[in-house]
């Protein structure tokens, strides 16, 4: 019987992000497969490019914005996953039975926050690595490593805060999700099956928020309503160990943009949800989304 493993802590640089919820390796093969004239079948297969990412999710928000760019990600350097061993009759493996998987460079961006009520929140991240020269593998893959310490701990924990829209609390709020919309340009050198070059080429970050607060709908009408001089705000609370709520939120700060309703739904049984979109945008000056909390 082979090998099984199970995920395990992700490093970028120093940055160590534990409480790993999931992770993804898409290797990103795409084939040309062709027949001859006429024929049933193809008769050659071929590697047109590899394109790999690695996903993943952390419930660790303030360690991963602070340490990887915030809103905008980072450049990775060794950016580090392991594949952490199982044992038959056992638990995990010990010192040297793991196996890691690095990306030298490339892109790591944030693709999106979800809160939802008496959950933890969760951040997740994407990275496109990439090749030294279009020829080398962006991925080197290590049997035989160690874990790094402490990477199974849990060291904090966010769930949904409140929400103001100009300076005004929504109530009932349900869950809100922050798609931070960063969309990479990635290319590669002619005849080249791996990319040498991924970076951000647009960015549109919006929010999205359910609520049972329908009030806001009679007054806001479908059009509506546009941020005002008071800042709009989406916080995180943290989570005590052994206790409640804490007093360190991260705090989304938002003072251009529009906030509308794009549904209102319910069924049999159940209460109408609301469905908000709130969307930045910039005002040549500040921040579109300003983060606070991460110190």
């Amino acid at each position: 019987m082979g090998s099984k493993y199970t995920i395990s802590a992700v490093k970028q640089s120093t940055t160590l992000l534990t409480a790993i919820q999931n992770s993804r390796l898409n290797i990103g093969m795409e084939q040309l497969v062709n027949a001859g004239s006429g024929a049933v079948e193809p008769t050659h297969i071929s590697i047109a490019k590899i394109e790999p990412r690695l996903t993943f999710d952390t419930l660790a928000i303030k360690t991963a914005l602070a340490g990887l760019g915030g809103k905008n990600g980072v450049a990775m350097s060794n950016l580090t996953f392991w594949l952490q061993k199982l044992i038959s009759g056992g638990a995990r493996g010990g010192v040297l039975t793991h196996t890691k998987v690095v990306a030298a460079s490339g892109s790591l961006i944030p693709v999106q926050i979800g809160a939802s009520i008496h959950q933890a929140a969760i951040i997740g991240y994407e990275a496109t690595p990439v090749s030294s020269d279009g020829v080398a593998s962006p991925l080197a893959y290590t049997p035989s490593q160690s874990l790094e310490a402490n990477q199974n701990q849990v060291g904090e924990v966010y769930t949904l805060g409140p929400v103001s829209i100009n300076g005004t609390e929504l109530e009932d709020i349900e869950a809100w999700t922050l798609n931070f919309g960063l969309k990479l340009l990635v290319n590669y050198k002619t005849g080249a099956i791996y990319p040498d070059f991924s970076g951000t080429i647009s960015g549109n970050p919006y929010f999205t928020l359910s609520t049972s607060d329908l009030d806001k709908f009679a007054s806001w009408g479908l059009s509506g309503v546009i941020q005002t001089a008071t800042d709009s705000t989406f916080k995180l609370d943290n989570q005590i160990l052994g206790g409640a709520r804490g007093t360190s939120p991260i705090t989304f700060s938002l003072d251009e943009g529009l906030y509308n309703f794009e549904d209102i739904s319910g069924n049999q049984g159940g209460k109408y949800i609301g469905t908000v979109k709130c969307t930045p945008v910039g005002d040549g000056t500040n921040d579109i989304i300003a983060i606070t909390g991460l110190t």
